[in-house]
């Protein structure tokens, strides 16, 4: 057979077509509640991302989400009668999921999977579903927050409950993670023996792969105080915490920025709990490297909003200055980048003038320009 140019062009776009098809694996989740008014919008994502998948109609929705491996997934609803709160459903590739429920109470609704995590994550939603229940009802009725807080502490009491007798996998592991990282914040956390109990019970049964979560976990039920991390940080030069409380908030980043004149000066505005800020630091990772010996100075600022045990163990693994400040001064420097969210990044030129700034992570191609013209 001889091919003309047209049909050989037409063949290799099938084949290109073809080839990313069977590349792009994904997972389908289908969903059905006659509570749900039509209009209302879906939102779905995984990690920290979460965007409009569909919207309601007849009480339905379907969305397919991009799944390379096994991964946590969330779902909820902007419209009337839904609560600010999210499903929790664990995906793996070319999965279909079935979410039904009689209400607009989604965090309690029934979900149909084959994967072993998302039944034992219904497992622990069935057994609170009470308190989870009066917990939802109470967020949409805009209870005070102590009557919330005080349910809130309720279903952990019943979480940690029925946690040693489930599997110890991604989804318990997460309940354990989310409970113990309320415990640390909360200097009055009313059932911290028994979480001890618990955080014991996992290390000792967790498979391997879990080695990260359990460190933090631990982290958390055991956290340090603050006069014990100034301590252990007093010798470290590339390292404030707490150094610069008694600074004015206005005066805080002129501050900071008088350590490095001379230096053309990247200020990452961050958080540890915040996952798109983690993702562009790894992300800069090979970039800082290949631009060591440079006139470049990268800062890395964080408040109270994260918790200081776990903001001293993260940035062992981020190069350059750390500062850890009050949340006025946080705020406020927040306010002078116009920024109402982080990541937020700015560059600083060596005479001490801002020369850029971004509101998410930009990417290195830009990072890196926009720092080889500052240091000029």
């Amino acid at each position: 057979m001889i091919m003309n140019k047209k049909t050989f062009i037409t063949m290799m776009l099938a084949l290109v077509a073809m080839t990313g098809q069977a590349q792009t694996k994904t997972a389908t989740v289908i969903g059905y509640s006659p509570a749900l008014k039509d209009g209302t919008l879906v939102f779905a994502g995984t990690g920290s991302r979460s965007t409009v998948v569909d919207t309601v109609q007849a009480g339905r929705f379907t969305y397919t989400l991009p799944v390379v491996e096994f991964t946590e997934s969330f779902l909820s609803f902007y419209g009337e009668g839904c609560p600010n709160s999210y499903t929790v459903i664990f995906l793996c590739p070319d999965v279909t999921v079935k979410v039904t429920g009689n209400d607009c109470l989604n965090p309690l609704w029934k979900v149909e999977s084959p994967i072993p995590e998302q039944q034992t994550q219904n497992r622990l939603t069935e057994y609170c579903r009470d308190v989870r229940t009066e917990a939802l009802q109470m967020d949409l009725a805009n209870a005070p927050r102590e009557k919330r807080d005080s349910v809130t502490l309720i279903w952990m009491k019943q979480q940690m409950d029925i946690l040693p007798s489930l599997p110890v996998d991604a989804a318990t592991i997460r309940a354990l993670l989310g409970i113990s990282e309320t415990a640390m914040i909360r200097k009055d956390f009313p059932y911290m023996e028994q979480l001890k109990e618990v955080e014991k019970t996992f290390a000792a049964r967790a498979p391997k792969g879990f080695e990260n979560q359990l460190a933090e976990i631990h982290s958390y039920v055991y956290a340090k105080d603050e006069q014990q991390i100034a301590v252990e940080l007093a010798g470290n030069e590339s390292v404030f915490f707490k150094k610069y409380d008694g600074v004015a908030p206005e005066n805080i980043l002129q501050t900071i920025l008088d350590n490095y004149k001379g230096k053309a000066v990247l200020i990452d505005m961050w958080a540890t709990w915040c996952g798109p800020c983690r993702a562009g630091h790894k992300a800069m990772a090979p970039m800082k490297e290949q631009m060591k010996g440079q006139n470049v100075q990268f800062v890395y600022i964080a408040s109270p909003s994260s918790p200081p045990t776990t903001w001293q163990r993260m940035i062992t693994d981020i190069d350059g200055d750390h500062y850890y400040l009050t949340e006025e001064q946080n705020h406020y420097i927040l306010q002078h980048f116009e920024s109402s969210g982080i990541p937020t990044y700015a560059i600083y030129d060596t005479k001490g003038h801002q020369t850029y700034k971004s509101i998410g992570f930009p990417g290195n191609d830009v990072i890196r320009k926009e720092l080889e013209a500052a240091s000029k």
